[in-house]
């Protein structure tokens, strides 16, 4: 089965985000994995009145191992398949199996995985490579992990650094 990864919202402006060098870390990792069996690796980059592109806050964490050669999409929205082409990127290249990992697990993340398992793509999910940050209500891993529940079997299976990705 075909494969890419997208790598979702691992910008400048989540500074926050906990345990953000782990989480790059994993990320990067699973990038070199994908970059060295010659996958796609699929940036999205949010973007909004304080992300603007180009921007400082718009812009990929400067340790993220991003190639010239990688993918890249802007959105408008947490859903990273809302008018962003990758659908059709995805589609046109055989790719019906994609992994996702990024931030953030209860925006962009859930959404994503949502959208991807409705429009009939298997979903892997880098579960070390997601993150978001503490809310008024929930620590960020109390929201990693409720929503890890909703994931699992059901919309994705969980993968780590020393799944195959192939």
């Amino acid at each position: 089965m075909a494969k890419a990864l997208i790598v979702i919202d691992m910008q400048n402006a989540l500074s926050k985000l906990d345990q953000r060098e782990h989480v790059i870390a994993t990320i990067n990792k699973r990038i070199d994995q994908y970059h060295q069996a010659k996958l796609p690796v699929i940036f999205i980059q949010h973007t909004e009145p304080e992300m603007e592109v180009a921007s400082k806050n718009w812009q990929l964490f400067d340790s993220l191992h991003a190639l010239g050669t990688d993918t890249f999409y802007n959105k408008t929205r947490p859903d990273a398949f809302y008018q962003t082409g990758l659908e059709s990127f995805l589609k046109m290249n055989h790719l019906d199996s994609i992994e996702i990992c990024g931030a953030q697990v209860e925006f962009c993340v859930d959404t994503t995985i949502r959208v991807a398992y409705h429009l009939g793509f298997t979903i892997d999910l880098l579960i070390d490579g997601i993150t978001t940050m503490d809310s008024n209500l929930l620590t960020a891993q109390q929201i990693k992990q409720h929503h890890a529940q909703i994931w699992n079997h059901r919309f994705a299976e969980f993968v780590t650094t020393t799944s195959p990705i192939n």
